[in-house]
């Protein structure tokens, strides 16, 4: 008798998060000054941010103009 054999299920990609267009100019233009490496947004945990010579941070949303202006008048 043979094993019968099983459907693997591909389990679906989770619905992108919109990201306002504001919140994504400002992080492109962090990125090209070389503040951050990387971002992702984490939906309830807010950004994600990536700096070459710390710990990633997460940011709220509200709070991420104010944090990148930070961040460049640091460097």
């Amino acid at each position: 008798m043979a094993r019968k054999r099983t459907k693997v299920v591909v389990p679906q990609a989770p619905a992108p998060i919109d990201m306002p267009a504001t919140d994504r100019a400002a992080l492109i233009a962090a990125y090209q000054a070389g503040l951050i490496t990387a971002w992702k947004h984490d939906g309830d945990r807010g950004y994600r941010l990536t700096m070459s010579s710390r710990q990633d941070e997460y940011i709220e949303p509200a709070k991420l103009t104010k944090h990148l202006e930070r961040l460049g008048r640091a460097s």
